[in-house]
């Protein structure tokens, strides 16, 4: 009888624990470890973007758990080398009107950052260089050879008076190219033949008895920054380098890293 009445007793004391004993679960833990993907679209390299224009920057971001206003945006002079900040936790919309800044560079980049809600982030930036330049004179129309002497070739043309946005500008020069072949628009064909700052026509004396035939492009600069002039004098004192038009605009990268004007 006392088994009987512990065995009850302890019965009905086991069945009160497990009346006040419960569990549950909680909503699953989510541990965020993948950076968000990102791409610029551009400026990615290559480009040219004009002084005073509004471009946009443009790239692709996405993530499960990007966070709102998670953008930064900068933009180098100098290749990489500095960062100026251009804008802050902005939305990810894919795109942000810039207005073009007044230094000139030919080594500009821009770099992006997203971030996601747990701390994960993308930072990349352009490819590779763009240039910020000032907006470039027309392209000289006109361009004539006369032979009639059968010595010497007379190139002339019409002068240059607006930009390509047809605003008004005074070029600094022509340069007056050669190519003994007529890849007209190939730059690494074209080589420099002689650089006129005063009137619209160049005489390429004798050609005539040394080429069977030969082609000529005539190309308006202006020289803003000085570093054009450099090159030029360069390529006179050196008349035996055949400096293509290419070349031209590689020394133009490679005589500043920077952006100073």
């Amino acid at each position: 009888m006392k088994t009987a009445m512990l065995l009850c007793i302890l019965f009905m004391f086991g069945s009160g624990l497990l009346a006040l004993t419960g569990y549950g679960t909680t909503a699953p833990v989510i541990n965020d470890t993948v950076d968000p993907s990102l791409s610029i679209l551009s400026p990615n390299g290559g480009e040219t973007w004009y002084i005073g224009d509004t471009n946009d920057i443009i790239w692709t971001a996405s993530d499960t758990n990007l966070s709102p206003n998670s953008v930064y945006l900068w933009y180098s002079l100098n290749g990489g080398t500095n960062y100026t900040s251009l804008a802050e936790a902005i939305a990810n919309g894919g795109s942000y009107p810039w207005e073009l800044p007044s230094p000139q560079s030919y080594n500009a980049k821009v770099r992006i950052k997203v971030s996601d809600s747990f701390g994960n982030f993308t930072q990349i930036a352009s490819a590779s260089a763009f240039t910020i330049s000032y907006v470039p004179p027309q392209e000289p129309t006109g361009v004539s050879v006369n032979t009639a002497n059968g010595i010497d070739a007379v190139i002339t043309w019409q002068p240059v008076t607006q930009t390509i946005y047809n605003t008004p500008i005074t070029p600094d020069g022509y340069i007056v190219l050669y190519n003994e072949s007529p890849y007209e628009h190939d730059e690494h064909f074209y080589y420099y033949l002689w650089d006129v700052t005063s009137g619209t026509s160049f005489t390429h004396g004798g050609v005539m008895r040394r080429r069977a035939e030969m082609f000529y492009r005539v190309v308006a600069y202006k020289d803003y920054d000085g570093r054009m002039a450099g090159i030029l004098s360069a390529a006179r004192a050196n008349p035996e380098t055949k400096l293509s038009v290419a070349d031209i605009k590689q020394a133009l990268v490679s005589a500043d890293m920077g952006g100073e004007k």
